[in-house]
C-alpha cells in the first residue's frame, strides 16, 4: 500500500513539474500576446481620438459655414447690409433690429459651442473671427443694439480682440495629418 501511495505521489509531483515546465514555456507566448493586445488597444484609442478630432473639425466648419449658406442668416445679413447703406450706418431706421438679432444669435450660438468644447476655438476664430469683430464693433459700439443675452459672444470677442494672445488653428500644430 505504501508503494502505491509513493508511486501516486511521484506521479503527482512529476505531473506538477510537467505542468510548470509547460507554463514556463508558454510564458513568453502569453507575454507577447499581452503586448500585442496592449498595442492594439493603444492604436484603437489613437484612431478614436483622431476620428473624434476630425468630427469636431467638420462640425466646426459646418457651423461656421452656416453663415454663408443658411437662407435665414443670409437674408438677414443682406437686409442689414442694404439698410445700413452698405455697412456704413447701422443707426439708420431702415436697419431692422430683428435682422441684427438673427446674426447675433448665430454668432452667440457659435460662441456657446466653443465654450462647451463642441467647436474648435482656433478654427472658429480663423474662419469667422472677423464676423465677431464686425458685429461687436459695428452693432454694439454704434449703440444700435444692446449686448444683453449675448454674453458668450461678447466674452469670446473680448478674449480674441482685447489684448489676448493671438492664436490660430494653423499655429496650434493640432491639425492631424490627412
Amino acid at each position: 500500500m505504501e508503494i502505491a501511495k509513493l508511486i501516486a505521489e511521484c506521479a503527482t509531483a512529476l505531473a506538477t513539474i510537467v505542468v510548470a515546465i509547460a507554463a514556463w514555456i508558454q510564458l513568453p507566448l502569453i507575454s507577447q500576446q499581452v503586448r500585442g493586445l496592449s498595442e492594439q488597444i493603444r492604436l484603437s484609442r489613437e484612431a478614436e481620438e483622431h476620428a473624434e478630432r476630425r468630427t469636431r473639425e467638420w462640425e466646426t466648419i459646418k457651423a461656421c459655414e452656416r453663415y454663408n449658406f443658411d437662407p435665414v442668416i443670409e437674408a438677414a445679413t443682406q437686409r442689414v447690409w442694404v439698410a445700413s447703406n452698405n455697412g456704413t450706418d447701422y443707426k439708420r431706421p431702415e436697419v431692422a433690429e430683428r435682422d441684427l438679432i438673427v446674426v447675433l444669435n448665430y454668432l452667440d450660438g457659435i460662441a456657446i459651442g466653443v465654450g462647451q468644447g463642441l467647436y474648435i476655438e482656433s478654427l472658429v476664430k480663423d474662419h469667422i473671427g472677423p464676423l465677431f469683430d464686425h458685429a461687436v464693433t459695428k452693432y454694439f459700439e454704434s449703440g444700435v443694439i444692446g449686448r444683453e443675452g449675448l454674453d458668450a459672444m461678447v466674452a469670446l470677442h473680448a478674449q480674441w480682440y482685447r489684448g489676448a494672445p493671438k492664436t490660430s488653428y494653423l499655429s496650434t500644430g493640432a491639425r492631424p495629418s490627412s
